[in-house]
């Protein structure tokens, strides 16, 4: 048999040449593309396990971008980047799971007789002009009821796109440096908190971001989203441009902003009282999630006519205009011509060395999305799933979660494990729409000494999967006494000692409860029957659950307690003690 052979025209040696160059200068444009100076990775497979010793050892004074890639993990360390590097980016594998977190609040000790303070309690805290950062998760894990910042800075020329910022009260903290002007940028990026989440005095644009005001535990009626301090030099303070800002899981009801350092204890004469400056332009509002009020004063002195507070087209999700007719008199509602100065350029200079016409001196003027493509343009969100949480009731576990970018099509698997190893879907939600942000579902308790462990895995056809990390629900066996301290006993020649009690109650227990007294002591449950430790109470649970019970203690008789035995000082000389 004759094998048919296909014969191919080969092109001509000038154009095998420039066929040559072309995909040689693709790949070196590719590599330059994905080239990154160094490589974070805590499996050890790049040039540091941590991003601290990342930044540490970066270069001094650069003048140009050095990129530190950070692998998909979570890195739990504060970094701190000092005001001499400058210039660092930081790019993670994926948003979902490069996670940078800590848990330091205001009251953290500081090493030196104080504390960290609320900008000191940052995960990370940056210093460095020319700070970037792309696909990062940044976390403060403190939890509810205390000043505990995500991302402090403290710098001018900050840039951050498609980051979280994760936290509670005081999430991100926007700073000048110095008494200079800082100005910081944000593209589509997801921040949440419960209190004044997004604060400070920098000049900062916010632009494509979800705003998500998470329920509160506590005061959970009301809370405030924006908290800025704009000094009074400043024409600008926060922009926030085509934002989403979506319904929560409960029912606490948001402020836009409240007034920080404009109120009692601030005043002009001083230079200390703010001049507030908020402007949300084209948002997004959930149903139910912000105060008909939309803005409100600090204190009784707070001076509202140095306030600008403002929207611009404020829609809920569905297109429909929210209704402004009960927003405060002192906020304004844009008109067209009132937002032609809330540009880019005028907010972060025009290169005329000011940050507009009539504001303070900057070094010089910004343009953020210069810093690259993914700066300057639109890019399809993430999944990201953010929030989860179990509430363990009487009857029945609680779970509940939010997506950080909704969209339509979203498939959520909530998956159980009892090892925290194999895990089994229990029920699977779908987003029909691209507003829904609020998933919740429910489950039985973990049967007493057991435990169930949760996860969330949400995907989408075409997207990355995002499996979030698992946590747990508990029905350990669980033994709890009050909380009094029993005094010392007094022991009597003869007869017992004074009765003391205390209480005893369980949870999830297994077995019965025996409680064995201390030789020369008895306990009783009802203060007349009474056990030594040669025969020990047993307590039974009812539905593995031992209702608080009283336990009597005391000393046992002296009838078969022969010796004794005590010490004293010596009498002085010539004297005598008489015992």
């Amino acid at each position: 048999m004759i094998a048919s052979v296909t014969r191919i025209a080969l092109p001509c040696p000038a154009a095998r040449f420039r066929m040559w160059l072309s995909c040689l200068l693709l790949l070196l444009s590719s590599a330059k593309l994905y080239a990154y100076d160094v490589t974070v990775a805590q499996d050890g497979s790049g040039n540091f396990t941590t991003i601290q010793a990342a930044v540490t050892a970066a270069p001094a004074s650069r003048t140009a971008v050095y990129t530190i890639y950070i692998k998909d993990g979570i890195y739990s360390e504060k970094v701190t980047v000092p005001s001499n590097k400058p210039f660092l980016q930081l790019v993670g594998q994926s948003v979902a799971n490069t996670i940078l977190t800590w848990h330091d609040d205001n009251t953290t000790p500081n090493g030196m007789g104080g504390t960290l303070g609320t900008g000191g309690s940052g995960s990370i805290v940056v210093n460095a002009t020319d700070f970037s950062a792309l696909n990062v998760t940044f976390v403060n894990s403190y939890g509810d009821g205390s000043q505990a910042v995500a991302v402090s800075l403290y710098a001018d020329r900050a840039a951050f796109k498609n980051c979280r910022f994760l936290g509670n009260q005081d999430t991100l903290l926007t700073y000048e440096a110095g008494g200079a002007v800082s100005r910081h940028y944000f593209r589509d990026c997801y921040i949440d908190g419960n209190v004044d989440f997004i604060f400070g005095n920098a000049i900062a644009i916010f632009d494509n971001c979800t705003i998500y005001a998470k329920t509160r535990v506590v005061n959970a009626a009301t809370s405030y989203i924006t908290a800025a301090n704009t000094p009074p030099t400043q024409n600008y303070g926060y922009l926030f441009r085509n934002a989403k800002i979506p319904s929560n899981n409960g029912t606490t009801l948001y402020y836009l902003g409240r007034p920080w350092q404009n109120s009692t204890g601030f005043t002009t004469a001083a230079g200390t009282l703010a001049n507030n400056k908020v402007i949300f332009s084209k948002t997004k509002i959930g149903v139910n999630e912000v105060q008909p009020a939309g803005w409100v004063i600090w204190d009784a002195g707070t001076d509202v006519t140095k306030i600008t507070n403002g929207e611009y087209k404020s829609t809920y999700f569905n297109g429909r205009p929210v209704n402004v007719s009960q927003r405060v008199s002192w906020s304004k509602q844009l008109a067209p011509a009132d937002t032609v100065t809330y540009t880019l350029a005028n907010m972060f200079g025009t290169g005329t060395g000011t940050a507009s016409s009539t504001g303070p001196p900057v070094a010089a003027a910004w343009n953020p999305t210069a810093l690259g493509a993914d700066f300057g343009t639109y890019r399809a969100p993430d999944i990201a799933v953010a929030n989860l949480q179990a509430t363990k009731g009487t009857t029945q576990t609680s779970l509940q979660w939010n997506i950080s970018w909704a969209m339509a099509g979203i498939k959520y698997d909530l998956q159980r494990s009892t090892n925290n190893t194999t895990f089994t879907t229990i029920s699977t939600q779908t987003a029909a729409t691209d507003s829904l942000y609020n998933f919740a579902a429910t489950d039985a308790l973990p049967a007493a000494g057991s435990a169930y462990y949760y996860r969330v895995v949400a995907s989408k056809t075409g997207l990355t999967t995002h499996t979030t990390p698992s946590i747990q629900v508990s029905s350990v066996p669980t033994i709890t006494t009050s909380s009094t301290t029993l005094a010392a006993f007094t022991q009597y020649s003869a007869g017992t000692s004074a009765v003391q009690t205390y209480t005893v109650a369980g949870v999830n227990l297994t077995n019965n409860l025996v409680i064995t007294p201390p030789a020369g002591f008895e306990i009783s449950t009802n203060g007349t029957t009474w056990s030594g430790s040669a025969a020990p109470i047993t307590l039974t649970p009812t539905s593995n659950t031992l209702a608080s019970t009283t336990i009597s203690t005391q000393t046992a008789a002296t009838d078969s307690l022969y010796n004794f035995a005590a010490t004293d000082a010596l009498p002085a000389a010539g004297s005598a003690y008489y015992y």
